[in-house]
């Protein structure tokens, strides 16, 4: 049986995308020896306001963003970004598990503020028998273990060894930036370029993106 690495999600509305979603990403993938990790813009979020950019906006900063990224650790999968409603995760990672086989290793990425509503996802007790929890630092944020202390490890390599089920809280840069933060200072045209990848900079300028408060949510 062939050795098999562990392939790690990372979704979000990506709206824009910035150093915030990616550097501690990155360092997660140094600390977890990810070959691999797949980024999933969302469509229609279920718990916030719709994204200001299009979709196709949206992914055309995403594949920007990973160009100016060195390596080739990041892909796209663009499977929730084309569904015309919300989807919930554990039926993405349904899908996925699906196409990866039962015994594949993967995992989820998240920050510490969503870890704390974790236990409040839609069927997250069947998501984690579908996936690790890949756990990224927020500031401000220390993560409540009361719920998953059975399933902490601190051992990255057991997270290849198995194919679901573990929580490990890595210690990765604490990024104080926000897509909202940054929507907000384009909007008051002001620069983002100590935020946001230079190419990510310019197609946002090409675009006139975020300039007005007006929601645009069609392709």
């Amino acid at each position: 049986m062939s050795e098999q690495f562990l392939t790690a999600f990372y979704g979000g509305t990506f709206d824009p995308i910035h150093h915030g979603h990616l550097q501690p990403v990155i360092a997660l993938a140094q600390l977890v020896n990810l070959q691999r990790v797949i980024l999933l813009p969302n469509h229609l979020p279920l718990h916030r306001p719709p994204p200001q950019a299009t979709p196709y906006q949206r992914l055309m900063m995403t594949r920007l963003a990973i160009a100016d990224t060195p390596g080739k650790l990041f892909i796209i999968d663009e499977r929730e970004l084309r569904r015309a409603t919300p989807s919930w995760t554990v039926e993405t990672f349904q899908a996925i598990r699906r196409e990866y086989g039962p015994m594949a290793p993967l995992g989820l990425i998240i920050g510490q503020d969503s870890l704390l509503t974790l236990p409040q996802w839609h069927r997250s007790e069947e998501l984690l028998k579908l996936c690790h929890i890949l756990v990224c630092a927020r500031p401000g944020y220390l993560h409540s273990d009361h719920w998953m202390v059975h399933r902490l490890t601190d051992d990255p390599i057991a997270l290849h060894h198995q194919p679901a089920g573990l929580v490990y809280c890595a210690a990765t840069p604490e990024l104080d930036i926000s897509a909202s933060d940054i929507r907000g200072r384009l909007h008051a045209i002001l620069p983002c370029y100590d935020l946001l990848t230079p190419s990510v900079q310019g197609y946002i300028n090409e675009q006139g993106l975020y300039r007005t408060a007006s929601v645009r949510t069609l392709l």
